[in-house]
């Protein structure tokens, strides 16, 4: 990491300060972009979460995946299918031994008191 003297401080902080404005301005172009409530057929959501159609179907009666019921017919929210599959997300094996470091220095600092 580059290091700045204080005089150097003003300039670095505008840089970062303009940076910062055109990533909120690219945050927002995308939310409007996305809109709230995509809601999607059977079809589509086997399309993005690369299922069969019975498969779905399977995990629908299971009550495993986020579905919207009308009458007769399935509806999906794109967003909560894609939140979905974020959720399912297993820790690496890395991930695994920071936590547990974490949890073992956790412990040592209990131990002494």
């Amino acid at each position: 990491m580059k290091e700045y003297s204080f005089e150097q401080l003003p300039k670095f902080m505008a840089r970062m300060e303009e940076k910062l404005d055109r990533i909120e301005v690219l945050l927002e172009t995308y939310q409007k972009d996305l809109p709230e409530n995509d809601f999607i057929g059977a079809k589509e959501a086997c399309e993005i979460l690369k299922f069969t159609l019975p498969t779905l179907y399977t995990k629908v009666c299971k009550r495993e995946v986020p579905f919207y019921k009308q009458g007769n017919r399935l509806y999906f929210s794109r967003v909560e299918l894609l939140n979905w599959i974020q959720e399912g997300k297993k820790k690496s094996l890395s991930e695994i031994n920071s936590s547990a470091i974490e949890i073992a220095k956790k412990m040592g600092k209990r131990n002494r008191y």
